[in-house]
């Protein structure tokens, strides 16, 4: 009796709960490297439909000037290609070393005005340095 006591006290102690994984919380920075720094998107992790989508842009030049962001537009993408939905009217900001950062609003609209639905969205746009480099940078957004 002793011995069965003593091992069921060994089994039990050996046995570890599994820790529970929790699912992930708090906004993306999604980063894009320049020639002269990076672009960081910070978007969350999912907008539900009927919403606004808000957004920042981070310029981060750690030499000379960013600016942007240029001539963004949201796009979908799909089993045809990809099409655009909206042209947004975002006022560009240029950033010297160190950040600057820029709020953007999307009212899941299409450019006629049509509200959009669930799916997979990018946010596209441009950024040009000092020495006059664009670079494309693009990020993801979950509309559920």
């Amino acid at each position: 009796m002793r011995a069965l006591l003593i091992a069921m006290t060994l089994v039990l102690a050996c046995t570890e709960t599994p820790l529970a994984t929790l699912a992930p919380t708090g906004d993306l920075v999604l980063p894009t490297a320049v020639p002269n720094g990076r672009v960081e998107v910070v978007v969350k992790r999912s907008y539900p439909v009927g919403s606004t989508v808000r957004l920042v842009v981070r310029l981060v030049p750690t030499t000379g000037t960013l600016r942007g962001p240029i001539d963004p537009f949201i796009q979908a993408s799909g089993f045809h290609g990809t099409a655009t939905v909206k042209h947004l009217a975002v006022e560009p900001i240029t950033a010297l070393p160190g950040s600057a950062s820029v709020d953007i609003a999307w009212d899941l609209r299409d450019d006629a005005g049509t509200s959009v639905g669930s799916d997979d969205y990018s946010l596209v746009f441009s950024v040009i340095d000092d020495a006059g480099r664009s670079t494309n940078v693009g990020a993801t957004l979950t509309v559920r």
